[in-house]
C-alpha cells in the first residue's frame, strides 16, 4: 500500500487550516491533481481520499459551495464580468474561487492561461482565489479535472465532488465560479459540474433563428447580454428574448 508522503500530508493540513497560506496549499494541491506523472497521480488519489474523508467528518458544519458556470463565445467578456462579480461577492462576505479554463493548442499542446490577467484586482483580494487551467484536449468547455476524470469520478469524486471544486470547498470557498473556454453551441458538459449556468452573449450575435437553436441555450439558467455599450448599444434592444 502506498503511503502518504509528508509533503502531501502538509497540503491536506494546509487546506483545512484557514491560515494565510491556505491559498498556497490549495494551488499546490491543484497542481498535484492536474499532474500526469505516475508518482503524482498516486499522491493525488490519496490526497482526494483524505479530503473526502475530512469532508464527511465535517459535513454537518461545512456545506458545499454554490457553483456557477459562466459560458459564452470568445470575446463575450467573461473574464472581465467575473472580476466585477467576484469583487462584489467578496465585499458581501463570501469567499470566491474562480476556475478559469483556457483552451490547449491542438498543435503544441500548450495553453496561454491568460484569463487571470483580466482579473488582477480579484486575484489580489484576500477572500478570492483565481486558478487558470488548460483543457488538455478535453472537449465540452471544461478542463479534465474540473469535471472529474474517469479515474476518479466513479470511485472517488461523484458528480457532487468534481476534483478541483472539491479542493476549493475544502479550503473554505463558498462560491465557485467556473469560466468555460469560448463556447460554440454544443459544449454543455459544464452543466454537469455546476448548480447554475450563466450564458454571456454580445449584442448583434445573430437573428431569431440563432437564438432558437439548441445546445448551450437549453441548459442556460440565465442569459446575460454583455458589452451592450458604444457602437453595440443600439443592437441590444433588438435581441430576441
Amino acid at each position: 500500500m502506498t503511503a502518504l508522503l509528508p509533503s502531501t500530508k502538509r497540503l491536506i493540513d494546509g487546506l483545512f487550516s484557514a491560515s494565510a497560506l491556505a491559498r498556497t496549499h490549495l494551488s499546490r494541491s491543484i497542481t498535484l491533481v492536474e499532474s500526469s506523472l505516475p508518482k503524482d497521480r498516486v499522491q493525488a488519489e490519496l490526497l482526494l481520499d483524505h479530503v473526502l474523508a475530512q469532508r464527511k467528518l465535517h459535513h454537518a458544519a461545512k456545506t458545499a459551495s454554490f457553483r456557477v458556470g459562466i459560458a459564452g463565445p470568445p470575446g463575450a467578456g467573461k473574464s472581465t464580468f467575473i472580476e466585477t462579480l467576484g469583487l462584489s461577492l467578496t465585499q458581501k462576505g463570501h469567499k470566491v474561487a474562480v476556475l478559469a479554463i483556457d483552451p490547449s493548442s491542438s498543435v503544441t499542446g500548450g495553453s496561454i492561461l491568460g484569463d487571470k490577467t483580466r482579473m488582477t484586482h480579484l486575484s489580489n483580494a484576500p477572500d478570492a482565489f483565481v486558478r487558470p487551467s488548460p483543457t488538455r484536449g478535453t472537449l465540452g468547455g471544461v478542463a479534465q479535472h474540473t469535471n472529474g476524470s474517469p479515474s476518479y469520478s466513479a470511485t472517488r469524486c461523484s458528480d457532487e465532488y468534481a476534483e478541483i471544486v472539491l479542493l476549493c470547498e475544502a479550503c473554505g470557498y463558498d462560491i465557485v465560479l467556473v469560466e468555460s473556454v469560448g463556447l460554440g453551441q454544443s459544449e454543455i458538459v459544464i452543466d454537469d459540474t455546476v448548480d447554475f449556468v450563466m450564458l454571456l452573449v454580445p449584442p448583434a450575435g445573430g437573428d431569431e433563428l440563432q437564438g432558437s437553436k439548441k445546445g448551450i441555450m437549453e441548459i442556460a439558467d440565465i442569459v446575460v447580454v454583455n458589452k451592450a455599450d458604444g457602437e453595440l448599444k443600439r443592437y441590444d434592444r433588438y435581441l430576441p428574448s
